[in-house]
C-alpha cells in the first residue's frame, strides 16, 4: 500500500513509525493541529516550507508577524511553531554545556532514562511556558501551564522528556492523545533544530 494511502493524517504515522520517520511538513502539520476550511494543516505546513525551505530557515528568519501572513495560520498556531523552534535552540544550548557530557548527549537521543538535570528552576519555568503553548488548551481547573509544569516535574526537566514512551505522558492529568502526539512532534522538531545548529 502506498504511504499516501496508509495514513490519513501524520499523527497516525507518528504513532505507528515514530516521530523520526516524519517529514518536516508532517511534523509542522501536527504542531499546527488543524487547518481552516479548504486548507488542511498539511497544506499550511507545506506553504510554510515553501516560504522558508526548512525548519532551519524558520529558526533563522521567521517571526510571529511573518508566520501569520501565511493563509490559515493564525497567531496561536504560529506561536506553537515558534515555541517548538525555541525548544530546539534550548536543546542545542543544553547539548553544548559542560554539564551535558557526550554520554548524556547520546542518551538524550536514544535512552529512555532522563539525563541529569542541567537546567535552573528559572529555565524550567520558561520551558513550561513554551510547552504550555504546544499543549494549547487545558481542562477544567488545570491550565496548559499547570499541565506543562506537571509534565516537567514528572520527567525531571525538558531534557527528561526525550526518549520517553508517549504512553508515559498519559499519567499527566490534562494530556490526551492529540496533545501527546503534538508534544512528540515538537520534540522531534527540537532535535532537528539542535542538530542543524551543530
Amino acid at each position: 500500500m502506498p504511504e499516501s494511502q496508509k495514513w490519513r493524517r501524520p499523527g497516525g504515522k507518528l504513532v505507528e513509525e515514530g516521530a523520526h520517520s516524519l517529514k518536516q511538513a508532517e511534523l509542522l502539520a501536527i504542531v499546527i493541529g488543524s487547518g481552516v476550511p479548504g486548507r488542511p494543516a498539511l497544506a499550511i505546513a507545506n506553504a510554510i516550507l515553501d516560504e522558508y525551505v526548512g525548519l532551519y530557515n524558520i529558526h533563522r528568519r521567521a517571526s510571529l508577524p511573518d508566520l501569520v501572513r501565511i493563509p490559515g495560520l493564525g497567531p496561536r498556531k504560529a506561536a506553537r511553531i515558534l515555541a517548538a523552534i525555541e525548544l530546539g535552540r534550548r536543546l542545542r544550548r543544553l547539548m553544548t554545556t559542560p554539564e551535558t557530557s557526550r554520554k548524556d548527549q547520546a542518551d538524550l537521543f536514544g535512552s529512555s532514562q532522563p539525563p541529569p538535570e542541567a537546567e535552573s528552576r528559572l529555565q524550567e519555568r520558561s520551558d513550561a511556558r513554551l510547552l504550555a503553548e504546544i499543549i494549547g488548551s487545558g481542562i477544567q481547573g488545570r491550565s496548559p501551564k499547570v499541565i506543562a509544569e506537571d509534565l516537567l516535574a514528572r520527567f525531571g526537566s525538558f531534557l527528561g522528556l526525550f526518549g520517553q514512551d508517549m504512553g508515559d505522558f498519559l499519567e499527566i492529568k490534562g494530556l490526551n492523545s492529540v496533545k501527546i502526539i503534538r508534544i512528540a512532534a515538537t520534540l522531534e522538531i527540537a532535535k532537528r533544530i539542535a542538530h542543524a545548529l551543530s
